[in-house]
Parts: structure tokens; sequence; C-alpha cells
């Protein structure tokens, strides 16, 4: 008996459906299954498209907007402290560097931690979150710094000159030489963790909370 080889349709259902959380795996594996039993091609392209966008918009489609959109906020808040403060060059963006993408981050990684109803999705997330919300950070301070150091003679980070000359090197990479970086870390992890673990506690309670009180259930003697 041959195997028939897989559609458009079954390819497109099954890249979306990877990354789906534990708790919806099954509901991604009847998915596939119930294409499998359509016969016409046009219905199964609709069937394909509707389930793969509801597949998408739970699982990997979800967690990429949160990783992204993590990076593009703290980019932004960084650059709008960067303009604000540019005119009189002080007191630099650490106070704002630290604390929003924390904030940030403990939103992405509780959300995450809500919907996949676990820890480790919630840490998973908000950790590549962090990752990409560092590099922008970085970027955004690399072409930032440059223009702080021209016009104020400072880093933008803390306003405080340097004690030698520096070139764009010592100004792009003035976060990790000073060890500022240390104490971004050691705000954002602690947002991600408490993130993940309050997310994945609240998606537990609801789910618990739903299941009691869900049509026919009974109540426990």
């Amino acid at each position: 008996m041959r195997s028939r080889l897989r559609d458009g349709s079954e390819r497109l259902l099954a890249l979306a459906t990877i990354g789906l959380p534990s708790h919806r795996s099954e509901w991604g594996a009847a998915m596939q299954a119930e294409l499998a039993a359509i016969e016409d091609p046009d219905v199964r392209r609709q069937f394909a498209r509707s389930a793969a966008w509801a597949a998408f918009s739970k699982g990997l489609g979800l967690r990429l907007g949160l990783v992204f959109g993590a990076g593009l906020a703290v980019a932004a808040a960084t650059t709008a402290a960067s303009r604000l403060q540019l005119a009189d060059g002080r007191p630099g963006v650490l106070a704002v560097t630290v604390p929003i993408p924390a904030l940030v981050l403990l939103v992405v990684s509780l959300i995450a931690g809500f919907v996949t109803a676990s820890f480790r999705g919630g840490l998973s997330t908000g950790s590549i979150a962090g990752a990409v919300s560092f590099a922008c950070l970085f970027g955004v301070l690399a072409v930032e710094g440059e223009v702080w150091m021209k016009r104020h003679g400072v880093f933008i980070l803390d306003a405080d000159p340097p004690r030698d000359f520096v070139d764009a090197n010592d100004v792009m990479l003035d976060i990790f030489t000073t060890g500022m970086w240390i104490g971004h870390a050691l705000f954002w992890l602690p947002a991600v963790l408490f993130g993940a673990s309050v997310g994945s506690s609240a998606s537990r309670f609801a789910r618990r909370g739903g299941s009691r009180l869900s049509p026919g259930a009974r109540p426990r003697p």
C-alpha cells in the first residue's frame, strides 16, 4: 500500500501546529485527523487555513508576537528616553533601561505562562524575549550613545564623561566594560521567573475553577 503524499493543506496545518502548548497538542492532532478525512480540495484548503490560523495564534505565533513585541517595546522606550534627554545630556537612560524592560518581560512571561499553562513555557518565552530585548537595547545604545558622546561628551547610560580618550567601540561596549549589564540582568531575570510562575499558577487555578463550574459537573462529596 502506497502512502499518500501530503498536499499543501496538510503541510500548512502541520507547520502551524508546531509549538502548540502541551494542553493543545491533542487538539492539533485532531485537526490534522479531521483534515485527512476531507476529500474535496476546496474544503480542505478552507479548513486548513482556518485551523492553521487558530493554531498559529495560540502556539508559535503568539510566542513570536510576544518575543518581538518585547524587543520593539524596549527599543522604543530607550529611544524615547534618549531623545527626551538629549537636549540636556542628562541624567542618562539607565533609569529606563533597567525597570521598563523588566516590566515588559514580566508581562510577556506572565502571558506566555498563562496561555501555555506551564512555568517552562513562560520561562522559555520570557528568556527568549529577554535575549531579543537586550539585543535591541544594545543596538539603540550603540547608535544613540554615539550621538550623546559627540554632542555632550558623556555616556548615554549614566551621563558620565569618559576619563580618557574613547572611540566608537568604547561607546558601543560601555554597558559591558562598566559591568552595567549585570545590573540589568539582576532585574530582568527575576521578572521573567516571577511572571512565568504567576502566569502558569493563575492558568492552572482558572482551569480548576472552570472545571468545577462546568455544566453537569457534580460537587465533590
